[in-house]
């Protein structure tokens, strides 16, 4: 029996996405990928075109699966908005670390990744501070998030120093410390958004 179409895509995504980690865009050729699938190459070009057009689509999938895990960790039921962005800036940290393939698009290949798959980096990099802002909203409402915060721009700040945080992590600069780190940038970032009487929560 043949193999069903969307299994062979699936498993040329996959050789592609650890090749694409492992050696990075340049050194990585769809012979390689094609090996590593057990496929013949003319069957890459036949799903996906070219090396840039497969690239595109790793960069996209993975990106939305981390925003599907993102989403489903920010919809769980958590004693408060604290605990809830908590567990969400915990999540993007342990993906990110957890899919060797973001070490390199968002170190090694990053400029690379701009060029290639720009516009799908640039919809990847909203969906944190989108996600927080909800998070953040939601939290206003229950009153243990201040009413007083623009909190488009306090999404972008959590965001923005949590992804500088996670790019450390990736790249091995944070060491020892960096689960007692992450709390104490996540309790840093929060101390400000949350209203006092409801911190502990």
């Amino acid at each position: 029996m043949a193999p069903d179409r969307s299994d062979t895509r699936e498993t040329i995504l996959q050789a592609a996405e650890e090749l694409f980690g492992e050696r990075g865009f340049r050194k990585t050729t769809l012979e390689d990928v094609a090996s590593a699938a057990g496929v013949s190459r003319p069957l890459v070009y036949r799903y996906f075109g070219d090396k840039q057009a497969l690239f595109r689509v790793v960069v996209d999938r993975v990106l939305t699966e981390w925003n599907e895990v993102l989403v489903a960790e920010a919809s769980r039921t958590t004693p408060g908005t604290g605990h809830r962005l908590r567990i969400v800036l915990l999540a993007c940290l342990d993906f990110a670390r957890g899919r060797t393939v973001l070490r390199g698009l968002l170190l090694r290949d990053a400029r690379l990744v701009r060029s290639i798959a720009g516009d799908t980096l640039e919809r990847g990099q909203a969906m944190l501070p989108r996600l927080v802002e909800q998070i953040l909203a939601q939290g206003v409402e229950q009153g243990d998030v201040r009413s007083d915060l623009e909190l488009g721009d306090v999404a972008h700040v959590i965001a923005e120093v949590f992804v500088a945080y996670t790019l450390r992590a990736l790249s091995g600069e944070d060491g020892r410390v960096g689960a007692r780190r992450v709390e104490t940038i996540i309790e840093t970032l929060l101390h400000g958004v949350i209203a006092p009487a409801t911190r502990s929560a």
